[in-house]
């Protein structure tokens, strides 16, 4: 239904009678971060492709295959609305996003199922959507962020009740008592194709803030609850986030979750860090999914009570590939692997070059290990990674206190859950 037909809809029977047409939200899915990678991107395997999976650890050749087997098992339980937080595609590319709408969006439309998606920082004018041929890459057609709009005018923008006009921002009619606020945040503007860079952070701009207010203001004047979603995390979701990883939380976050609470706004569904975690803060949860292409390959199935106001939410994941039958390593062990490998990455490249390689390696596979930990929610640390934790802090220390310093936090706050349970809890949204 588009913009004119709901105003017009509106007009001759009065947004009561309009609203009261659908049924009350009992279910609904939310899905993060599927990079869907069209296979034909990779023309040939080579240095090009291995040196971009090396910097960032995404199963990136399985994205079908995963969405593939999430979207089949969402489909079983027929919810009435699926939420996806961003990051559609592998880097923009045209024809990434064309395949998440035809192969899997159109089919679930077909069978009733509304799907309501919102860009993340991958999904436009992006400068890294290329071709990968062997040691070469060139580039191929993304899109702008009026193309992005038109793509998915049937999955959001298309019966959106407002539009805003600074950035990809809508509001939607979820049932006759809540609406979504699908807030943009991405800062595609500022990327670069002349120095190939695509930024990562995000930020709510002030008229897109402003925007949100007046809407939800409408709605509370209908009586009727708001709930929120957008790609960059509104809260923070691990101490010391907004110190080592703070372009995964939007700008100035504690200021801006205070104003989105103090609209009376309660739960916000997010996703950018690939970690299956919820935290809330200053009356405001934070919903985070994982990454269907990241460890451990998460979904969330989450069952409505509009007469308590909460939600039940419970969480599943990919555990087995049909590609991957008879390997040595099964799916959790390889893309648990990479996740492990990925900051091990980070952490060797940051440590001062006088630490000796030995004691790089040790330090870099245990905070891996802590990645992988908070990647999958509901982390407790084992006695043993304690034990491995302080070893390699110590030993770290005999070269630099600061990085030892710094290790420990970050190796701790990664691997220890003190707040609401991650995969299987019931919140408030009203």
């Amino acid at each position: 239904m588009n913009n004119f037909r709901i105003v017009l809809l509106a007009a001759l029977f009065g947004t009561s009678t309009l609203y009261a047409q659908q049924k009350p939200l009992r279910r609904l899915a939310v899905i993060s971060d599927v990079h869907l990678m069209v296979p034909t991107l990779l023309q040939k395997e080579g240095k090009a492709f291995d040196e971009y999976i090396a910097n960032d650890r995404k199963m990136l050749t399985q994205s079908v295959e995963l969405l593939d087997s999430v979207s089949s098992h969402i489909s079983f339980f027929q919810p009435q609305a699926i939420f996806i937080t961003g990051d559609l595609t592998k880097d923009g590319e045209k024809v990434s996003h064309k395949l998440l709408v035809d192969r899997y969006l159109k089919p679930l439309r077909e069978q009733g199922i509304r799907v309501f998606v919102i860009p993340g920082n991958h999904d436009v004018n992006n400068p890294h959507a290329k071709i990968y041929d062997g040691n070469k890459t060139k580039r191929t057609t993304t899109i702008s962020a009026g193309d992005f709009a038109r793509i998915y005018n049937d999955y959001g923008y298309g019966e959106a009740l407002a539009i805003d006009p600074h950035s990809l921002s809508y509001v939607v009619q979820l049932d006759p008592k809540t609406r979504l606020v699908a807030v943009d945040a991405c800062r595609y503007e500022d990327n670069s194709f002349d120095k190939d860079i695509c930024v990562t952070a995000g930020r709510i701009k002030p008229q897109t803030m402003q925007f949100i207010k007046t809407e939800t203001d409408k709605a509370h004047k209908l009586g009727m609850e708001v709930v929120m979603m957008m790609h960059h995390g509104i809260v923070s979701h691990f101490d010391w986030q907004d110190k080592i990883m703070k372009e995964y939380l939007v700008a100035d976050w504690k200021k801006q979750a205070k104003l989105i609470a103090k609209m009376g706004i309660k739960v916000c569904f997010t996703g950018h860090f690939h970690a299956q975690d919820i935290s809330q803060k200053y009356g405001l949860t934070d919903v985070e999914t994982g990454s269907t292409v990241s460890y451990p390959h998460p979904y969330r199935l989450i069952d409505i009570d509009t007469s308590k106001g909460t939600m039940h939410i419970h969480s599943d994941r990919v555990y087995t590939l049909g590609s991957m039958a008879g390997n040595k390593e099964t799916l959790e062990q390889k893309s648990e692997r990479f996740a492990t490998s990925a900051l091990s990455s980070f952490m060797e490249s940051i440590v001062p070059k006088k630490v000796p390689a030995d004691v790089k390696t040790e330090c870099a596979q245990v905070l891996g290990e802590a990645y992988a930990m908070h990647l999958g929610g509901d982390e407790q640390p084992t006695a043993d990674f304690k034990a491995r934790l302080k070893t390699a802090v110590k030993r770290l220390r005999h070269y630099s206190w600061k990085w030892a310093f710094i290790m420990n936090k970050i190796g701790k706050n990664l691997s220890t859950d003190t707040g609401v349970r991650d995969n299987d809890t019931c919140i408030k949204y009203k």
